[in-house]
């Protein structure tokens, strides 16, 4: 074997440089696998990465979506406590209500009778007593147009129907009285809208105290019927009213009597609760013309149910008779579940029993 100057073989030096050149293959296949696995680890971080940010962006929608369905069920668990809320508040107003409307009434039942007597005086007010001029001014206005125009219509000459019209008229006006002394006695309270503290308190004044109303002034006693009576005098005053035929004649007579007699009654009311009256009131009254004082005093018996006729009470019998004013209390309550005279019997102290 050949031997070199540094005591090698050829063929070891050979061997040497084919495995020098083996070494760079090598190194470039580790370089090449090296390259892949870096693209490959690249590729998954990638992918990993891109599942990271898909995961979140789910992890997130979830999230929103979760987050969504709790603030809706906030919301609805909010509207329904808002509902809730108001059901229980009108709930308890209307408890609170029925509650001081029991106090009231028990109030009134333990108060004394001068001190309701003075809280009702004190609700008429200058309002009230403003309207009641008006409609009294008015009233004599109407009246005297239309009694001139039924004396210039020569009335005397057809007497018969003057005398009938006022009959029926007075008849008609008792029954009118009695009517709106039910309804106001029986019905309603101080705190009814538009009719309570203007009508309606006067009713109950007079039952707590019945000769209250003997110190009114005409104005203040006859204020409320003259107000009912206007719109029927303005057309008889100012309508045009024919008297070509004897209809027109009656109906003229009828209208203007019927308002005499309804604008008369509570004067006539004041009358039977009043001492030492003017003798040609008194020979009214005896002869039945007019409500009695003894007629009168069986509808202040309690509990102030019967006898509402206050005109004459030509009806008062009758009615009583035929037990009207029950059977009519009987229909109302019927049909709206309200108990007659609560109200009034609370301010007179009369048990609801009776």
């Amino acid at each position: 074997m050949t031997l070199l100057n540094n005591n090698k073989p050829i063929n070891y030096i050979i061997g040497s440089g084919a495995s020098e050149e083996g070494s760079v293959s090598d190194d470039i296949k580790l370089k090449q696998q090296y390259s892949k696995a870096n693209q490959a680890e690249v590729t998954q971080l990638e992918h990993d990465n891109n599942n990271n940010i898909n995961n979140n962006n789910n992890n997130n929608n979830n999230k929103n979506k979760e987050d969504y369905k709790v603030n809706s069920r906030k919301k609805d668990d909010k509207i329904q406590q808002e509902q809730q809320q108001q059901e229980q508040q009108q709930q308890e107003q209307q408890e609170q209500q029925s509650s001081f409307k029991a106090t009231s009434e028990k109030e009134l039942y333990n108060t004394s009778k001068e001190d309701k007597a003075k809280d009702l005086k004190n609700r008429y007010t200058s309002t009230k007593r403003t309207t009641e001029i008006i409609s009294v001014t008015l009233f004599s206005i109407f009246l005297a147009i239309s009694v001139y125009r039924m004396l210039t219509l020569l009335f005397i000459k057809n007497i018969w129907i003057f005398l009938s019209s006022t009959v029926l008229a007075m008849f008609l006006a008792d029954f009118f009285s009695g009517i709106v002394h039910w309804a106001a006695d029986t019905w309603g309270s101080l705190d009814t809208p538009l009719v309570g503290n203007s009508f309606i308190r006067s009713f109950r004044e007079h039952h707590v105290v019945p000769t209250q109303m003997t110190h009114h002034d005409v104005i203040e006693t006859n204020g409320d019927n003259c107000m009912l009576t206007v719109p029927i005098l303005a057309i008889t005053a100012l309508g045009n009213i024919t008297m070509d035929s004897t209809y027109n004649m009656f109906l003229m007579s009828f209208l203007v009597n019927l308002c005499f007699w309804v604008s008369l009654t509570n004067q006539i009311h004041k009358w039977s609760h009043t001492y030492n009256v003017h003798p040609f009131v008194g020979f009214l009254q005896k002869s039945g013309i007019i409500l009695s004082k003894r007629d009168h005093a069986i509808h202040h018996r309690n509990p102030f149910d019967k006898y509402y006729c206050i005109t004459n009470g030509w009806l008062n019998p009758w009615l009583a008779s035929i037990n009207f004013w029950k059977r009519l209390e009987n229909v109302v309550t019927l049909l709206t579940g309200v108990l007659p005279r609560t109200d009034d019997g609370a301010w007179c102290g009369i048990p609801s029993s009776q």
